[in-house]
Formats: C-alpha cells, sequence, structure tokens
C-alpha cells in the first residue's frame, strides 16, 4: 500500500513538471509568435519584396549611369581631339543607338560640353585651340608611318619646306635623323626638333600662333613669297565639307597658300580621320596639291573623289 501511495505521488510530481515544462513552451512559443506577428505588422512580406525591387532597380539606374557618364567622358575626349564628332560613328563605335548618342549629345550640350551640329557636335573651343601637343601623340604611329613614305619626295638637293602641324612635327623628327638638308620651316615645334641635327634650319618669322606654335602674319608671309622650294610637307585641320585641305585658321591658311606656287612639289600628309573632321577654311584645292599620303582606311568614295584630282597615296597601317 506503501508502496502504491509513492508511485501515485511520483507520477502526479512527473504529470506536474511536464505541465509546467508544456506551459512554458506555450508561453515562449506565443511570444515568439506575438513578436513574429508584430514584426509583421511593421513591415509585410510585400514590403520586403518591393524595398528589394528598389534597390534592384537602383542598381541598374546607377549602373545605367555610370556607362552613361563613361561614354559621354569618351565622347567628350574625342571632341578634344577632333573637333567634332558624327552620330552615325559614335553609334558604330559604342554599339549603341543613334537616339543613345543624341541623347548623350543634348546632355554635353546643355552642361555646356559641346555644341550641337549638324549629325552630330562640335567642341565648344574655338577651331584650331586644341594644343599641339596633344594633337602631335594623338596616332602617333600612323603619322609617323605617313612622314616615313614622305621622305621618298625628299630631293637630294634644294629647300624643304615644313608646315605647321602636328603630322609634320613627326616629318622633322625623321629628318633630323638625316643631314645636309636646308630646311625652312614657320613651326616652332618642327624647329624645336631639328635643334641639334646636320641640317641647315631656317625659321620664317612672323607672328606666334599659340594654338600651332607656328610663326604666321606678314612677315611670315613676305618671307615665304621670296623663297623657291624644291617640295612643301603640309597638313590640314580637316576636309569633311571641302574639295580640298582645310585648316581651322585665316593666319595657318594663308601661310600655306603663300607657299604652293612657290614650291615645286606639294604634299599633304594626313590620316583618314581628317576625312571626317571639319575645319574652317580650304586654303587650295586638291588640284593644287601633287601627292595627297594618308592611310588606307580613307573611304573609297572619297578616295574615288580625290583622287580624279591629285595622286592620293595610300599607306597600309
Amino acid at each position: 500500500m506503501d508502496n502504491f501511495i509513492v508511485l501515485f505521488c511520483a507520477v502526479l510530481l512527473l504529470y506536474g513538471v511536464i505541465l509546467t515544462s508544456l506551459a512554458t513552451f506555450v508561453n515562449i512559443f506565443v511570444g515568439i509568435f506575438c513578436t513574429f506577428e508584430s514584426f509583421c505588422e511593421f513591415i509585410s512580406l510585400t514590403d520586403i519584396f518591393s524595398y528589394c525591387k528598389i534597390e534592384i532597380v537602383g542598381r541598374r539606374f546607377k549602373m545605367g549611369k555610370l556607362i552613361a557618364a563613361e561614354r559621354q567622358k569618351e565622347i567628350l575626349k574625342l571632341l578634344h581631339d577632333n573637333g567634332s564628332v558624327k552620330i552615325g560613328q559614335l553609334a558604330e563605335q559604342f554599339q549603341v543607338s543613334r537616339e543613345t548618342i543624341r541623347r548623350d549629345l543634348s546632355y554635353l550640350t546643355e552642361i555646356g560640353a559641346a555644341q550641337r551640329s549638324h549629325g552630330g557636335a562640335t567642341s565648344i573651343y574655338e577651331f584650331g585651340t586644341v594644343p599641339i601637343e596633344t594633337r602631335i601623340n594623338k596616332d602617333a604611329d600612323i603619322k609617323t608611318k605617313l612622314c616615313e613614305k614622305a621622305l621618298e619626295f625628299i630631293p637630294q638637293t634644294g629647300v624643304i619646306y615644313l608646315d605647321a602641324g602636328s603630322t609634320i612635327v613627326h616629318m622633322a623628327k625623321l629628318l633630323s635623323q638625316r643631314s645636309g638638308c636646308t630646311i625652312v620651316t614657320c613651326s616652332l615645334s618642327a624647329a624645336n626638333v631639328l635643334i641639334g641635327s646636320d641640317n641647315t634650319t631656317i625659321i620664317t618669322g612672323g607672328q606666334l600662333n599659340p594654338g600651332n606654335m607656328s610663326a604666321e602674319g606678314f612677315q611670315a608671309t613676305n618671307f615665304i613669297n621670296n623663297l623657291k622650294v624644291a617640295v612643301s610637307f603640309l597638313g590640314t585641320n580637316g576636309f569633311e565639307q571641302h574639295k580640298g585641305p582645310a585648316v581651322s585658321d585665316f593666319s595657318d591658311a594663308q601661310t600655306k597658300q603663300a607657299i604652293i606656287p612657290n614650291s615645286k612639289l606639294n604634299v599633304v600628309i594626313a590620316d583618314s580621320s581628317k576625312a571626317c573632321a571639319s575645319a574652317l577654311i580650304q586654303y587650295a584645292s586638291w588640284r593644287d596639291i601633287d601627292y595627297f599620303i594618308t592611310d588606307s582606311n580613307l573611304p573609297k568614295p572619297l578616295y574615288d573623289s580625290i583622287r580624279e584630282m591629285t595622286k592620293v597615296i595610300l599607306v597600309d597601317l
């Protein structure tokens, strides 16, 4: 009997412990549930997804802006180097639609970084204000190859005239490796390259043009009018809308116009990018030029057009 009472008490105690544990578990569960319910009331699952969507959209928006900003930065660099850009060429280069490029150019125009033009945009700087140091370094390998071809026209005797311009500076670099040449130039950059060479270098004199680092004006043209040279090497800023080489400065054009009738042979050296570049004033017709040396990327329709007026030499790159 005593054993039964002890066993019964033990069962009751165990039952009480179980009930107490169960009640504690229930209280904990209810507490967790209430907390979760309160959290759900604070921010629903829809809110969470909405928040994530906003973040995703935000990231895409930021990425889109970054890509556009990088593209616009490259467009500005092209404007700085070339003076102008065309919508079609930019769309092809950046692999985007023409409408995207139009928006880029509109934005750059709005912030005052570019000027819209027919079919593209131009630099906010006036023609010819891109520093010559910048232009010399642009496509330097191509310019050197073109000038190496031009060396074939260097005479055994006679005077060589070097025009102002970035490409002609590369010609001066090649001539500095030779000796015995008499070189007349209006370009201070070319004259500087020729310092120390075994050639005779004569500077025309005149008023300094900081953009080209050249001597121009009355004194320069008056000096050139009294010259007779065997060959003149001339440059151009572009000839997109002209039927001859063109430049962006009136004084530069006058200097070039002065040497052409006083030179036995006139050779224009320019890479094919100048075919898509605008310039202010045409200083000669292609018929006034004996040879035009450019690279093989010159568009064929333009090649066919120019070779009807002068001899075109294409250099493979």
